[in-house]
């Protein structure tokens, strides 16, 4: 069955990683743009994971030492991606015992929850998922997907996110509002993702005298 594409805030949230390997490394590369505070436990880093968590600062910790199931108390999510697929299979259980969302790298029957194909462009994010049964099609299909993205895409929307209490207070009409957020992004694409706040001021009032008229 299809998975329901739920998409949470995780900025604050914090998030537990079972291993210090290339596939954790992964995980938590993906994980720190979304703001959570990351705890990686493995006997041993790999140096990418020692770089990341030093540019990271205080949103990243590493424990050099061996999985505890204590580890879990604290996290609002685990991964589990250490190479001994009997401490993934355990960790795994005592997370679903404890209602905590698992995720174990690679076999889906022990996840609570799974990992899209991500395409992140500043706020804009796509997530892609084929519910396990071919991550090279959700590959497949996020380069077509991401290649479709305009350029500069996420930088508009999050310029036009910062307009929308400015449409709303001085825009009652709901019809209104959308034909202003529809024309913001088609010329806002065109202008090379740059809309200005003049910009939005001016159209805002243009629009609201036709409509007067």
């Amino acid at each position: 069955m299809a998975y329901f594409p739920f998409f949470v805030e995780l900025e604050g949230k914090t998030c537990l990683i079972a291993g210090g390997g290339m596939v954790a490394y992964r995980k938590a590369l993906v994980l720190k743009d979304f703001g959570p505070e990351i705890t990686v436990v493995g006997l041993e880093m790999i140096p990418e994971m020692e770089q990341l968590a030093a540019e990271c600062g205080k949103s990243m910790t590493l424990i050099r030492r061996g999985f505890e199931d204590k580890d879990i108390e604290k996290a609002d999510f685990v991964i589990a991606a250490t190479s001994d697929e009997e401490l993934n299979r355990h960790i795994s259980v005592i997370c679903r015992q404890q209602k905590i969302p698992v995720n174990v790298v690679d076999v889906q029957e022990e996840c609570s929850f799974i990992f899209p194909a991500l395409i992140k462009e500043e706020d804009i994010v796509v997530g892609i998922s084929t519910g396990g049964s071919s991550p090279t099609i959700a590959q497949y299909l996020k380069k077509r997907f991401k290649e479709a993205i305009p350029k500069d895409f996420g930088m508009l929307a999050g310029q036009l996110g910062t307009y929308r209490e400015l449409v709303k207070e001085r825009v009652p009409s709901l019809p209104v509002r959308t034909e202003i957020f529809k024309i913001m992004v088609k010329e806002g694409i065109r202008q090379g993702g740059v809309f200005t706040r003049e910009q939005a001021i001016e159209l805002i009032e243009r629009k609201l005298g036709e409509h007067e008229d």
